[in-house]
């Protein structure tokens, strides 16, 4: 099966940077030229996003037939890091949902979309106390301890990425400025493929980025609201991530006023020492979406996007780019349909290998 000689990559979020990492695996012959308009970026959705890794706490945003690549794509984390010999604080401790007293009928409604197996179970009291001792058991009597679950950092995570990779190449491109430069062109340029793609839209998420030395998690923690659901996931220094909102705009990078005294509020009742922590960074960014939220990987001639992840990226990436990597060089993945199936130009699994 003949192969590509040369490949560009188009942006250096993590789709991009995990496009290429995979690529060069699988197809180590291969050239791959990485472009992104900052040779560091430090703007991008990937630079503001959680890392969190729970395949079953998305089920309320991602259907169900998306579970086995999402868990395939733990596995995948857990082998880069190994392959990279860099610790980016990938973990398999799973997550944790709580809610308050007033909303643990909200608990009972998400277990009700849980499938029905080993990977999670009902947790009350004492036993949330094991989990996390920080926890006040008698205010969060009742959770979800979902196993199956992990969480990395975003920014140490694509650093190592970086590292490994050839240079990123500091230019704004479009993909038909270098088409005729190479064989294929594989564009993750997220919200920078919106004029090539009509029903992208911006989602935007805003987070809170803490230091609390009173207080300490050994997984992801979700609180279950009504109006403001809000999730922590734990770092290395009893740093702590902090993210809640969904705001359908692409407007504005800045965190509004609302959102900020929301994110405060919900944190301070977890645990009374966020009071007094520091705020370290409070910022948003914009997640590029589809119609269903759910990514696609679409070709048009030598051109092959790779968009939509949403709040998906580190979740999905890893196993999208294995997917990707396996139809350019002419083998078939389980989950390659997942995001083939919504192709906009032409249903890709309806192509042969490259050279077709």
């Amino acid at each position: 099966m003949k192969q590509p000689q040369s490949i560009a990559v188009l942006g250096a979020g993590v789709m991009g940077l995990m496009a290429a990492y995979t690529l060069r695996t699988y197809l180590p012959a291969t050239e791959i030229t990485i472009f992104d308009r900052d040779a560091t970026p430090q703007n991008n959705a990937s630079n503001k996003a959680g890392g969190m890794l729970a395949p079953y706490a998305e089920l309320d945003h991602m259907p169900q037939d998306y579970l086995g690549a999402a868990s395939d794509s733990l596995k995948l984390w857990g082998d880069i890091q190994k392959a990279l010999k860099t610790d980016f604080e990938f973990r398999e401790n799973g997550s944790l949902i709580i809610a308050h007293a007033e909303d643990k009928h909200l608990l009972s409604r998400f277990s009700g979309i849980l499938p029905k197996n080993d990977q999670w179970s009902a947790i009350q009291g004492e036993a949330i106390r094991t989990l996390e001792p920080s926890l006040d058991a008698d205010i969060f009597s009742n959770g979800l301890h979902l196993k199956a679950e992990g969480h990395l950092h975003p920014r140490k995570a694509m650093e190592a990425l970086r590292n490994f990779l050839p240079p990123i190449i500091q230019k704004h491109i479009v993909p038909e400025d270098i088409v005729q430069d190479f064989n294929l062109v594989i564009d993750c340029r997220g919200m920078g493929a919106c004029d090539y793609i009509d029903d992208l839209r911006g989602v935007k998420g805003e987070i809170l980025i803490v230091h609390n030395p009173e207080f300490h998690l050994n997984r992801p923690l979700r609180l279950m609201h009504p109006r403001y659901p809000l999730y922590i996931v734990p770092r290395e220094g009893n740093i702590f991530m902090i993210g809640a909102t969904i705001i359908e705009s692409a407007e504005s990078e800045s965190i509004s006023i609302r959102s900020a005294m929301e994110l405060q509020s919900a944190l301070y009742s977890i645990h009374r020492s966020f009071g007094d922590s520091k705020i370290l960074e409070m910022t948003a960014g914009i997640r590029p979406a589809l119609p269903k939220n759910m990514p696609i990987i679409s070709m048009e001639g030598q051109v092959i996007r790779c968009n939509g992840l949403f709040r998906h990226g580190f979740l999905l990436a890893p196993v999208m780019a294995e997917s990707l990597a396996c139809y350019i060089q002419g083998t078939h993945t389980p989950h390659f349909d997942l995001f083939a199936k919504e192709g906009r130009d032409e249903h890709i699994s309806q192509r042969t290998a490259f050279g077709t």
